[in-house]
């Protein structure tokens, strides 16, 4: 009579003890730019293609900022960066978070001047910072505002390149942990040519990207 007592009131009591754990606020859609950063014990891959570049990287997410890496090739000036960086995610607020960014980054430029004349060949230490807001429309949309602040200073020669730019996007979840990126920024490209002029001209990319989560 006793164990069969206990046991109806352990029955009674899971509803109201179910209702008191609160559900989970994380909810991982994306994982090539959104969301705004990662959530702890995440960690994914993503790939872009577009103009002007491609490029590979991964992500991952820990208790207070999300660890980034990734290398792109641009291919109209023949250029190659490896990047490292980090995202602390400053508000959660259900839908929306907001991440500013820093990362630093070394670039190898050819020199290349098919594509721009003004192009110069260097070797430049390439700081970053910037924020990525995100906002989870759907269980499986989330749209994207990216503020980005480039600066590649060159370590061989007095040249200087500074191209901040405003984006904006969205990311889908295809099931699974597959996800699918597409991005647009426009702004300014400031570009200080060595013993030259400075030249100042509009600034654009546009990419495609996917993005896959282990966990």
């Amino acid at each position: 009579m006793l164990t069969h007592a206990l046991t109806l009131l352990i029955v009674a009591a899971e509803p109201s003890l179910a209702s008191r754990i609160p559900p989970p606020t994380d909810r991982v859609v994306g994982g090539a730019m959104a969301p705004a950063a990662l959530p702890s014990g995440t960690l994914a891959f993503w790939g872009l293609l577009g103009a002007p570049d491609v490029g590979v990287g991964y992500r991952q997410g820990f208790s207070a900022f999300e660890l980034n890496a990734g290398v792109t090739f641009n291919y109209l000036l023949l250029s190659t960066l490896f990047e490292a960086g980090v995202r602390v995610p400053v508000i959660r607020r259900d839908r929306l978070q907001i991440a500013p960014l820093a990362s630093l980054g070394l670039e190898f430029n050819s020199g290349s001047t098919y594509f721009d004349p003004a192009n110069f060949g260097s070797v430049a230490l390439r700081p970053r910072i910037g924020a990525v807001t995100s906002y989870l429309v759907s269980d499986t949309v989330q749209a994207l505002l990216l503020v980005d602040i480039p600066w590649a200073i060159s370590l061989n020669v007095t040249g200087a390149h500074f191209a901040p730019t405003l984006g904006g996007g969205a990311e889908f979840h295809l099931g699974g942990r597959l996800s699918v990126l597409a991005l647009a920024q426009i702004g300014v490209d400031v570009l200080k040519e060595p013993l030259g002029v400075t030249q100042v001209r509009p600034a654009w990319a546009f990419r495609l990207g996917f993005g896959y989560r282990l966990f």
